[in-house]
């Protein structure tokens, strides 16, 4: 059998439903997969606390505008607080870690031309949010961190100080402005459909995985587009004020629309869906286990 026929055929065997096809991964070993597997579910656990305090608030039921830090903070008012924490910790330090393999292991096979290497640098910068994100889980869980403490500016303030920072701070924002439209555009295509292993997923969890993908990505684009306008204004401006700096800043610019609360609680449901979609992904992801 020649090259292409067994490539053919290997192509022919993978499970496809309804145009999309289950991607060839490259070979990881298995720690890998328990690195990305724990890591989808955590960032999914973050988002569905901060879409569900949005969404409630929008429907009258209590709830407030949170961002990462804010639901990280309500995971630990919780019965068993430290140890859920602790538990978060491991799986957003293991996302980390997972985003960082992908980048340097290739394990989407995005290649080493422009488009790849840029989309494995993307990988890096997610790992290092990530990272900040689970070294405040970990620190609150171990009792280092008060979960009442309220920092003082956003975090790109101080760029404002010189022309260069705010050159840096306007780079920042057309770029988030870029991941953003990216998002939307990936929810249009729904390519997140070839990462998953279709043949373990029945009928019913496959259409809810595209539908929820797609709303969730578009939802994380829109709140994205908020933040790199409000980041690029204060970068023109040289002040911060307006500066959106996270998610809870840009649901406040949502909710402060007209017909806010019907906004905020689309929004809400939105991310909430993003948080399924990237359960799903911890749950059903193919990995090529070697």
């Amino acid at each position: 059998m020649s090259t292409h026929q067994a490539s053919t055929s290997r192509a022919s065997n993978r499970p496809s439903w309804h145009g999309f096809e289950t991607r060839s991964m490259p070979e990881v070993p298995s720690w890998i997969e328990t690195l990305g597997r724990s890591g989808y579910v955590a960032k999914g656990v973050v988002y569905f606390i901060i879409g569900f305090l949005a969404f409630k608030l929008a429907i009258g039921a209590g709830g407030e505008i949170s961002g990462s830090r804010e639901a990280i903070q309500e995971i630990g008012q919780q019965p068993f607080g430290r140890l859920l924490l602790g538990l978060v910790a491991i799986g957003l330090l293991g996302y980390t870690a997972w985003r960082w393999v992908q980048a340097a292991k290739d394990t989407e096979g995005e290649g080493r031309d422009l488009k790849g290497i840029f989309k494995r640098i993307g990988y890096v910068i997610s790992g290092l949010t990530y990272l900040a994100l689970g070294g405040y889980a970990g620190s609150m869980a171990l009792g280092l961190t008060s979960s009442s403490g309220n920092s003082q500016g956003g975090p790109g303030s101080w760029l404002l100080d010189s022309t260069w920072g705010r050159i840096v701070l306007a780079i920042a924002g057309v770029i988030t402005i870029g991941v953003a439209f990216y998002l939307v555009y990936k929810a249009y295509q729904a390519k997140f459909m070839t990462k998953y292993d279709l043949d373990a997923m029945s009928e019913t969890t496959r259409t809810i995985a595209l539908h929820v993908g797609r709303m969730g990505l578009s939802t994380r684009g829109i709140a994205f587009a908020i933040i790199g306008t409000f980041i690029t204004i204060s970068a023109v401006q040289g002040t911060s004020d307006g500066e959106i700096a996270g998610m809870s800043d840009a649901l406040a610019a949502i909710a402060s629309q007209a017909y806010g609360k019907v906004l905020l609680g689309i929004t809400g449901f939105g991310l909430m869906c993003y948080a399924v979609h990237s359960m799903l992904l911890g749950w059903f992801r193919k990995f090529n286990v070697g």
